[in-house]
């Protein structure tokens, strides 16, 4: 049996280029890579790229394709580029045909058949732009020479490996953003988790969890994502550009989007269905599975006869949204052919039916009011509603589907649309041709499993600033169920009839007593962690008085209001018209929210941004405005989006503070089926019961020590005896992080003060377990905000960072370290950080000191298994101090460079070499004269030729079979030592 052995390229990295190369990939060797990417400076397989052109191109010229390639590299290495190499990889660029004097669409690669192009995958990919620091990707895919996906291993048996993959990535875009000149996508993974985003946002609400295939075995998940068929068609139909706040922005479709996609593109060909319903909960890209499915349908010209598409839209704001990505996506990405026009009056909508236009139409619902029964009888005209939870079972909906009563109608909402009143509409105008009601659907729980948006926590305000239940019952749950309630504008005509109940709300010393809440809790809960704050008001007149009251608790410049305009405001609500914010104000406001390093910390909301304004730092909803069914699951999805800050530490949760008492009666505020929101919201006052019982069980299991020694003794006993096995660490570190999570959401509160001293042991021990056990130290490297903050002054006073401490592995230091206090387990691990460290450091040393650094770990897994001491594995370290000893003195005493005495190192221990009698410090010196002769040799191929051809006289002494290895293995040093 074969003792398992874990490591970054052992595990993750090589396997990946098996398993790629089993479904179709062809394997190539770094440096052979090197030589078709002519060096390190540059990223294209430029030969393998121009035989393609001009194998897909037949009319292209040998200096053609090279200028084609020419203008590829020329683009500029930002996202701006990328999108250009992503459109070239599409065929949407043209170049001129000097035969047939006419420009043609110039194809890079062949999406009907992928066996017709150059699939390759080769590793340890370096760019090394010059006068600049270097990077290397682990595992590189290039398609036809275009490098399209950098992945990024991580060891599994470190943690935050997601964390640590988007660190590095985003580095890269600052160090050498030609790394990702051309990529388009990247995986993230360390064999246990397999994630995937776009680059050039590596932002964590992009990256994904890659679940395709039901076997979520390493080797299915490689195979499924590089598939040759859908790798190509995630190139081409799964990668979005768009525009955001006036940025240009990237994403790619996930799974549940991709599978949306294709039913609906189905459905739409499909002459026998005309209906289908697809709900995909709010932040899950539903308004990206519709575009896309509009796109595809308008580019199949043949197949969908020269179609037209319908967006119809409820919001002023959202149809502005949708028109600036329909832009840039049927126009500048895609180019076409496509015509694009948005019906901005009711005479448009017609003239859009009379004149029979093909292409893209962007509409208002209640632009359909009045329009001519059987405007257009085709069946090729295909309606996307968005947010169809809309009643347009009502007059609109009449209108609609009179007007084009052979069209191909698909509703989409992002809430659930279960038992409501608007819900039953929608099943009955868009479900009843699939038997459960849905064409596609993807759940708020989905959604969390996939971690592509966060659960929802809620805590109830203090009694004294609550709304009573009974006026919640009696003045808004008893006038809602008169109406749908489906929209914010809806919501606000059912308060309007709600007299008492928004003077309750918007009394001026209520609102200072909650104005005053909200700035202690903001201060304490969530200013700490950095994010971000919306306070929901029931009118636009409390969110005035808002405003004004949190000026008195908090600087000014902390908080804005947002909310819609209205003409008689400077007369009759002069404080609303004081505070109302330009069209250009506000832009800049939206856009500076979802910076965490600029102000506003707090948006002041009533009817705007409640829909669709998307800030992942936001993280905290202080909601004091009556909600139900969609509009109250639109606005709490505000705060679930995934995020993760400048420190790498992911937010967790969203917060509700609920000032109006829904919480109270969740089935009454959210009448649907239960089990759609079921574990997506929760009571803060259940997980304080759980984290007091967490907490409990963890001191009982991992705090009980020998009082008789130290509490520095007791300490050092725990982490190196009970913690020695790995397996006894992952379990702990499960438990510590549950722990974390719940005190993170919960501190500070009075039920967690008679636990502080508990949690600060707990949170010594993870960080004392963590920084002695990982290869880079730093006892408060993955704690979360308030826990760094609780125990980081302790912490150090307390001498945790000698469990982190970094030595120099030599044979001075270990005498030292022999004489002094404390179990050799943890000088073991100091040593071994102390050898890797100079490893790093010091690249040609690294040759000498690898083989010494395999050994030493070996030594280290032993010592895990149990099977030596401490103290022996402290002497077998001692016995590998003395050979770095021996091998300093020697490179000493020889005289030669660093990278001559390394070449002379891989000499000595080669098998071959020793067979021979062969010694290697005579020819060595004539061997450093040769590589100086050659300076060149990395970025030159023809140089690199030379070199291995001048190495063979110094080697002569060697057998022919011999040499070759033995220059082989000078080459691999070279490449090591650079």
């Amino acid at each position: 049996m074969t003792a398992l052995k874990i490591s970054e390229a052992r595990t993750a990295q090589f396997p990946m280029v098996t398993h790629a190369h089993s479904v179709g990939w062809e394997i190539v060797e770094p440096i052979d890579a090197e030589i078709l990417r002519r060096g390190r400076d540059n990223m294209l397989f430029t030969s393998v790229l121009e035989d393609k052109l001009r194998e897909f191109n037949y009319w292209l010229t040998a200096d053609q394709a090279r200028s084609i390639v020419e203008t590829i590299e020329a683009l500029p290495a930002s996202i701006e580029g990328n999108w250009e190499v992503l459109r070239w990889m599409r065929g949407e660029h043209t170049w001129y045909d000097e035969n047939e004097k006419r420009a043609r669409s110039v194809q890079l690669i062949d999406f009907a058949y992928p066996d017709n192009n150059k699939l390759q995958v080769t590793w340890e990919w370096k760019i090394e732009p010059v006068a600049r620091k270097g990077n290397r990707a682990d595992v590189m895919f290039v398609v036809n020479g275009l490098p399209v996906t950098i992945v990024e291993h991580k060891n599994p048996k470190d943690g935050d490996a997601l964390t640590r993959g988007i660190t590095q990535l985003r580095r890269y875009e600052k160090e050498t953003p030609e790394l990702l000149a051309q990529t388009q996508l990247y995986n993230v993974t360390h064999m246990l988790g397999y994630w995937y985003g776009v680059t050039w946002n590596v932002s964590r609400r992009f990256i994904f969890k890659w679940k395709y295939t039901e076997d979520e075995s390493y080797q299915n998940a490689v195979q499924a994502f590089f598939e040759p068929h859908s790798f190509l068609r995630t190139l081409k139909d799964w990668i979005l550009f768009y525009v955001e706040d006036g940025e240009t922005r990237k994403s790619v479709l996930r799974e549940h989007q991709r599978v949306a996609v294709d039913k609906i593109v189905a459905r739409c060909a499909d002459p026998d269905k005309t209906r289908g319903l697809v709900w995909h909960t709010q932040g899950s890209g539903k308004t990206f599975t519709l575009l896309t499915a509009a796109r595809q349908i308008l580019e199949d010209k043949a197949r969908f006869s020269n179609a037209t598409v319908l967006l119809v839209v409820d919001r002023n704001e959202l149809e502005g949204q949708l028109k600036e990505w329909v832009e840039r996506l049927l126009g500048e990405m895609q180019a076409a052919d496509i015509a694009v026009r948005r019906a901005d009056s009711k005479a448009d909508l017609q003239n859009v039916f009379d004149s029979d236009f093909r292409g893209l139409v962007v509409s208002m619902i209640h632009k359909f009011e009045e329009i001519k029964a059987n405007s257009s009888t085709r069946d090729n005209i295909y309606v996307f509603i968005d947010e169809a939870h809309r009643s347009v079972a009502a007059d609109l909906g009449t209108y609609l589907m009179a007007a084009v009563p052979n069209a191909t109608i698909i509703g989409f909402t992002g809430t659930p649309v279960g038992d409501s009143k608007a819900g039953s509409g929608s099943f009955k105008i868009f479900g009843r041709q699939d038997p459960d009601g849905f064409l596609d659907k993807y759940s708020i729980i989905e959604s969390i499993e996939d971690e592509t948006t966060l659960p929802i926590r809620y805590k109830l305000a203090p009694s004294t600033m609550r709304l009573p239940e009974e006026d919640l019952e009696s003045q808004f749950y008893a006038l809602a169920e008169e109406e749908d309630v489906t929209d914010v504008d809806e919501l606000n005509k059912v308060l309007e009839r709600a007299v008492d109940l928004r003077a309750f709300l918007g009394a001026e010393d209520r609102v200072d007593q909650v104005a005053k809440f909200v700035a202690e809790h903001f201060k304490e809960n969530v200013l700490p962690l950095g994010y971000k704050a919306f306070v929901v008001a029931v009118d636009r007149e409390t969110c005035a008085k808002y405003k004004r009251a949190l000026d008195r608790y908090l600087p000014p410049e902390w908080s804005e209001v947002v909310y819609s305009k209205n003409v008689n405001d400077v007369v009759d609500r002069p404080t609303v018209a004081e505070l109302q914010l330009s069209d250009d104000k506000e832009k800049a406001v939206r856009k500076a929210f979802k910076k965490a390093d600029q102000e506003p910390k707090i948006l002041i909301v009533t009817d705007k941004l409640l829909t669709g304004y998307d800030a992942p730092v936001l993280y905290a909803m202080y909601l004091d405005k009556p909600m139900r069914n969609h509009v109250l699951l639109q606005s709490l999805a505000r705060v679930n989006r995934p995020y993760i800050d400048s420190d790498n530490v992911s937010k967790k949760v969203g917060l509700v503070v609920d000032f109006v008492s829904i919480f109270k009666n969740l089935t009454k505020a959210l009448n649907f089926d239960s089990a759609s929101i079921e574990g997506a919201l929760e009571d803060l006052d259940v997980l304080m019961v759980d984290l007091q019982m967490k907490i409990t069980a963890a001191a009982t299991e991992y705090l009980q020590a020998d009082g008789s020694t130290t509490p520095d003794a007791q300490l050092e006993a725990s982490v190196y005896g009970r913690f020695l096995d790995p397996e006894a660490r992952k379990v702990f570190y499960e438990v510590y992080k549950n722990i974390e999570r719940l005190w993170e959401i919960l501190s500070p509160d009075p039920g967690l003060r008679d636990h502080i001293q508990t949690y600060k042991d707990l949170s010594k021990l993870y960080a004392a377990v963590r920084a002695n056990y990982t290869e880079s130290g730093g006892f408060l490297g993955d704690l979360e905000h308030k826990t760094r903050k609780l125990i980081e002054d302790s912490a150090t006073q307390e001498g945790l960072g000698r469990f982190s401490k970094v030595v120099t592995f030599d044979v001075e230091t270990l005498a030292q370290l022999k004489e002094e206090e404390g179990p050799d387990e943890g000088k073991v691990y100091n040593l071994l950080r102390g050898l890797k460290k100079e490893i790093e450091e010091h690249s040609a040393g690294a040759v000498v000191l690898q083989s010494i650094k395999e050994r030493a770990d070996r030594v280290l897994q032993d010592l895990e298994d149990r099977k030596v001491t401490g103290l022996a594995a402290m002497v077998e370290l001692e016995a590998l101090a003395q050979e770095k000893e021996a091998a300093r003195q020697k490179a000493k005493e020889s005289g030669l460079t660093d990278l001559g005495f390394a070449v002379y190192w891989v000499i000595s221990i080669d098998d071959g070499a020793k067979k021979a009698g062969f010694d290697g410090m005579a020819p060595l010196r004539e061997i450093e004269s040769v590589l100086a002769k050659f300076p060149s040799w990395r970025e030159n191929p023809d140089e690199r030729r030379r070199l291995r051809a001048s190495l063979y006289k110094p080697l002569l002494a060697l057998s022919k079979d011999d040499r070759a290895g033995v220059i082989e293995r000078i080459m691999q040093v070279l490449e090591q030592a650079s």
